[in-house]
């Protein structure tokens, strides 16, 4: 809620987020990046269940803040194909 008074709806008033704010998305990003992490290898199914669940939200949070870290960027992008829905995956 507080990106959208800060950025606007479509993000149309781009501008430096306040620190606490950065620290926020930080600590957002560690929890989910040692959330995946903590997965083992015998989890993939449910890896990608969070990954779709929860990465749909960071890609958002990432698409509407500028200056974010560059760790941001392996957070995975996730997009959908046809009518039926189904997910495809682009990874770097």
């Amino acid at each position: 809620m507080e990106l959208d008074d800060l950025t606007g709806h479509t993000g149309e008033n781009v501008r430096p987020l306040p620190e606490e704010i950065q620290g926020a998305l930080r600590a957002a990003y560690k929890r989910y990046s040692n959330y995946l992490e903590a997965f083992g290898p015998d989890e993939t199914y449910l890896r990608k269940k969070v990954e779709t669940e929860l990465g749909r939200h960071m890609i958002y949070i990432k698409m509407r803040c500028s200056g974010l870290d560059a760790e941001w960027g392996k957070v995975t992008l996730l997009g959908t194909s046809g009518l039926s829905g189904s997910y495809i995956e682009q990874r770097g």
